[in-house]
């Protein structure tokens, strides 16, 4: 046999529909499968895909990109990170993410995104893949294990949240959680409940007319000094920079805001 890289690159060449490949995904309903070009625009999209952004055909997607379904703030983020996997030339794995449908809801995915290669060794776009690891089966147990203590989370962010009562769902000693925890998804329990409050926060700021004070209530941060902190930490901005960016892409009004700066 040949190398089996030029072998493998023969048969592709072989290939009439270079997209055949990538149907698979459509058979695979729990996996979210795109491909986009180095603009961001979508070239592939698998049926799961569609569905997420409530779309019917793939010509409703094909061309458009994250702006065009996502909120801003968050489509400048998967932007992002799209550009850094086609600058770096490297896959990013099973990172977590907070992605809402079109209908606002959030959900807890795994992305894997990689950089896609032609024109005689550039980089000439990017594919990914999400997995909702409530439907994923064997392949996503150890995330599986966590679905109470994350849909606790999700539920109740607005309340305090004790670590004990998160680590009494799973029947583990703090600690032991704590562990446990982080070697699933990277971050602590902490962490996730703060990114979490934060996401819920930039959802609030660009979609209602709330106060800063009233969000950080809303939200989970119950003092306004440490929502205005966390909140600069983890988006690069104050709530009050953040909503006026935003909501002004938006076009919606800026009203009932606190200045926090």
């Amino acid at each position: 046999m040949n190398n089996p890289q030029d072998f493998q690159q023969e048969f592709l060449r072989r290939l009439d529909d270079p997209f055949s490949l990538s149907r698979l995904f459509d058979f695979l309903p729990e996996v979210y499968f795109w491909a986009k070009n180095e603009q961001g625009q979508f070239i592939k999209v698998n049926r799961s895909m569609l569905a997420k952004w409530g779309c019917e055909r793939e010509e409703e997607m094909v061309g458009k990109n994250d702006y065009d379904f996502a909120p801003h703030d968050l489509a400048e983020q998967y932007l992002e990170e799209d550009r850094r996997v086609m600058e770096g030339g490297v896959p990013i794995v099973n990172q977590a993410w907070l992605v809402p449908d079109y209908r606002g809801q959030l959900r807890w995915y795994l992305c894997s995104k990689t950089p896609l290669w032609g024109d005689g060794g550039k980089v000439i776009g990017s594919a990914g893949a999400m997995r909702d690891y409530r439907k994923a089966g064997d392949v996503l147990e150890p995330y599986q294990e966590m679905q109470q203590v994350v849909d606790r989370v999700l539920a109740h962010y607005a309340q305090r949240i004790e670590i004990q009562h998160l680590a009494d769902i799973l029947h583990l000693s703090v600690s032991q959680f704590d562990r446990k925890f982080k070697q699933v998804f990277q971050i602590t329990p902490q962490q996730f409940i703060l990114r979490v409050r934060v996401h819920a926060a930039c959802q609030a700021l660009t979609s209602t007319d709330q106060s800063i004070v009233q969000i950080a209530h809303r939200t989970g941060f119950y003092d306004h000094s440490y929502f205005t902190k966390q909140f600069r930490h983890a988006m690069g901005m104050t709530p009050t920079a953040y909503r006026k960016k935003y909501r002004r892409e938006l076009g919606g009004a800026e009203g009932g805001m606190t200045n926090d700066e």
